[in-house]
C-alpha cells in the first residue's frame, strides 16, 4: 500500500510541475482520508497544508483525534 501512494503523490508531482500547490492539498487530503481513517477515529476532516521554505517544499498533515483504533480493528 505505501508503494501505491508514493507512486500516486510522485506522478502528480511529475506529471505537473507547475501545478497549484493547494490542488495538490486536495488530493493529498483524498489519497490519505482512508489510511488515515483506518488507524485513527477523527472528530472532524485533517487538512493538509503546503508552506515553501528556499527550495523546500514542505506538506504538514494536521489532524484532530479522539482515539487511535486498536490494531486488529475491523473497520466497518
Amino acid at each position: 500500500m505505501n508503494y501505491q501512494i508514493a507512486q500516486r503523490i510522485h506522478n502528480l508531482m511529475d506529471s505537473d510541475k507547475i501545478c497549484n500547490p493547494q490542488s495538490v492539498c486536495h488530493v493529498l487530503e483524498e489519497e490519505f482520508k482512508p489510511i488515515v481513517e483506518n488507524y485513527l477515529s477523527l472528530t472532524k476532516d485533517f487538512k493538509v497544508r503546503f508552506k515553501k521554505d528556499k527550495d523546500k517544499n514542505i506538506f504538514f498533515l494536521e489532524l484532530e483525534v479522539s482515539k487511535i483504533k486498536p490494531f486488529g480493528y475491523i473497520p466497518q
